[in-house]
Parts: structure tokens; C-alpha cells; sequence
């Protein structure tokens, strides 16, 4: 190989080198919590989502299946839902509450880590954790995808 043919072939090996270990990072997210401005009312508004689709689940009401998104997936303990009950510690029919909620929003997503309370009548409340990961359609907020677990009862 004459040397310029060479010096060629390791400037272009030493370019695509580069090239090959150069990580890009991408932009940050703006996220908006549950404070401040125009974010507040949509925060509040994907935390309503979650909360009526609770309700609704609980009381097997069809109506529930309105606050979802068409292929939402639900999983539950780890195992892929496909029938109702969706949401770990619902056993039958009763009331849905959520106890505790932490939001977030960025741009058309917005993700809930909640703690509900599923009563059946005439016994104790059951408490579950759930993630719940919603996308802003024209109609609202519709829920993606769900990942709940059964928490042990505690006082």
C-alpha cells in the first residue's frame, strides 16, 4: 500500500472510530409537576382520569373502558391482565378510591404512581400501588398502560 493510500485508510478509520463511540445525549424533558400554571390543570385533570377509572373498575362498570386508549395494557403482579377485574386487590365488585397520588406531565404524556383502596362490602379494605402511564388524546387524557400490585394491609 503506497503511504497516502495508507494515511487515507487511518484517517477514515480513525473518523468512523469516532463516530462509532460518540454518544449523543438528547435534550431534557421539560417536566411539570404538580405545581405552577397551566400544568396544575393538567396534572389535576390526568389524576381525575386515573381516579374515575379506579371507581369504575371497581364497580365493574363498562364505562371504565372509556378512559383508556385503544391496546392499553394492564399488568398486574407482574402477569399480563386481560379480563376484569384490572387492577390487583379488586376481587369482585365494591368501591375504588385512590389514597395517595404522585403526577407528572411532559408534553402529551403524563405518568401516576398512586395508592388505592379497593372495599368489597362487608369486609376489610384491600390497598394496592399502581404506575399508570396516560397519553393526551383531543377527547383527554386516555390511560396507556397500567402496572399495579397488591400491598399487605396495614393500619
Amino acid at each position: 500500500m503506497r503511504r497516502s493510500a495508507r494515511a487515507s485508510a487511518l484517517l477514515t478509520l480513525a473518523l468512523l472510530a469516532g463516530a462509532c463511540t460518540r454518544r449523543t445525549v438528547p435534550a431534557p424533558v421539560p417536566v411539570v409537576m404538580s405545581a405552577g400554571g397551566s400544568g396544575l390543570s393538567e396534572v389535576a385533570t390526568a389524576r381525575a382520569t386515573v381516579a374515575a377509572f379506579i371507581a369504575a373498575e371497581a364497580a365493574g362498570d363498562p364505562a371504565a373502558d372509556t378512559l383508556l386508549a385503544t391496546g392499553a395494557d394492564f399488568l398486574a403482579q407482574g402477569i399480563a391482565i386481560t379480563n376484569r377485574p384490572r387492577l390487583a386487590a379488586m376481587l369482585g365488585r365494591g368501591d375504588g378510591a385512590v389514597v395517595e397520588a404522585r403526577a407528572q406531565v411532559a408534553g402529551s404524556v403524563a405518568w401516576l404512581v398512586v395508592i388505592y383502596q379497593f372495599t368489597k362490602p362487608g369486609e376489610q379494605p384491600e390497598r394496592a400501588r399502581g404506575t399508570f402511564l396516560l397519553e393526551k388524546r383531543t377527547a383527554g387524557w386516555r390511560i396507556r398502560h397500567v402496572h399495579t400490585s397488591w400491598v399487605e394491609r396495614w393500619n
